[in-house]
C-alpha cells in the first residue's frame, strides 16, 4: 500500500514537473491567429443582452474558473443584465474540450490550461465582439473568478508590455481595445502565474476581492502583487474581506470543505461590481 502510494505520487509530481516545464517554455502551448482563436470560442461564447435598451451597451466579459462555468456566473448575469449591461459568458473550458471532470483534474491542478495560455481568450473574444451591433466595443469590462481572475491579470500584465499572450501568432494590435475596468475575485496570484504586478496598464482600473479564509487562491500572494503595482505607481483597489472562503459566492460548488458558501457576502459582491461598472462607464457615454 504505501509503495502503491508512494509510485502515485510519483506519477502526480512527474505530471506537474512536465507540465510546468511545458507551459514555461511554451513547447506545449498551442499557437493560433486571432482569427483561430475567435473560431475555436466563437461556439462557446455566450452573449446576452438586457431588454428595453436603444443603442449600443457596455459589456462585461466573464471568465470562470479552473471547474468551468457554474451558477455563480449565472447569478451575476442576472443582476448585471437588470442593470443594462451586455453579458458576454466565456467557457475556455469546453472550448477545448474539457469537460467537468478534466477540469478538476487537469485544469485545477495546473496540468492544463495556464492563466498566460488562457489570457489569449481575451482578445479573442473582443475580437468577436466587434461584429455584435448591439455592443459598444468602447466600453467592456473583464470579471474573472479563481483561475479566470489569474488570466485577467496575466493579459493584463501582457498589455502593460504592448503585447498579448504569446499564444497568439501574430500578435494583434491592440489586445485589450475597449476594457475600460478589470475586476478579479479571489484571484489566484501565486506560481506559476508571471504577472508581477509591476506591468499593469495604468489605464485600466483594476478592483480585487479577496476572501480571508482563501487556502486555495491564498490572498496574501495576491496582496504582494498589488503592493507591487502599487509601488510601480499602478495603485490595486483590493480588499480582504474576513471570515470568507474560496468561493464564498458560488450557491453550486463542488463538494469541497475549503469552501463556504455566503449568499449575503455574493449579494455584497455583486452590488459591488454594478458600482465599479458605473463609474467605469459614467464618463463613456
Amino acid at each position: 500500500m504505501i509503495r502503491r502510494a508512494g509510485l502515485g505520487l510519483a506519477i502526480v509530481l512527474t505530471g506537474l514537473a512536465v507540465s510546468a516545464s511545458g507551459n514555461l517554455t511554451g513547447w506545449t502551448v498551442p499557437t493560433r491567429s486571432l482569427e483561430a482563436q475567435a473560431d475555436l470560442l466563437r461556439d462557446h461564447v455566450e452573449i446576452r443582452l438586457p431588454t428595453g435598451t436603444g443603442g449600443p451597451v457596455p459589456a462585461v466579459i466573464m471568465l470562470h474558473g479552473c471547474g468551468g462555468l457554474r451558477q455563480v456566473q449565472q447569478a451575476y448575469a442576472d443582476d448585471l443584465l437588470e442593470a443594462g449591461y451586455a453579458v458576454v459568458i466565456v467557457d475556455s473550458n469546453g472550448a477545448r474540450g474539457i469537460g467537468r471532470l478534466g477540469s478538476m483534474m487537469q485544469v485545477c491542478l495546473a496540468l492544463r490550461l495556464w492563466g498566460q495560455e488562457r489570457a489569449a481568450d481575451i482578445p479573442a473574444v473582443i475580437d468577436l465582439l466587434a461584429a455584435e451591433p448591439a455592443i459598444d466595443p468602447d466600453r467592456l469590462a473583464l470579471i474573472g473568478w479563481s483561475h479566470g481572475g489569474w488570466t485577467v491579470l496575466e493579459a493584463l500584465d501582457f498589455a502593460g508590455e504592448g503585447r498579448a499572450a504569446p499564444a497568439l501568432q501574430p500578435q494583434p494590435d491592440t489586445p485589450l481595445h475597449g476594457v475600460r475596468v478589470a475586476i478579479t475575485m479571489y484571484p489566484y496570484c501565486g506560481f506559476p502565474a508571471r504577472a508581477d504586478g509591476r506591468g499593469f496598464p495604468p489605464a485600466v482600473p483594476i478592483h480585487a476581492i479577496l476572501a480571508e479564509r482563501d487556502v486555495i487562491a491564498p490572498a496574501d500572494a495576491c496582496e504582494r502583487l498589488f503592493r507591487r503595482a502599487d509601488a510601480a505607481g499602478v495603485p490595486i483597489d483590493y480588499t480582504i474581506w474576513p471570515g470568507l472562503t474560496h468561493a464564498f459566492d458560488e450557491p453550486d460548488g463542488p463538494p469541497d470543505p475549503r469552501i463556504e458558501y455566503n449568499a449575503g457576502a455574493a449579494q455584497r459582491a455583486r452590488a459591488r461590481i454594478l458600482v465599479w461598472l458605473e463609474d467605469a462607464f459614467s464618463d463613456q457615454g
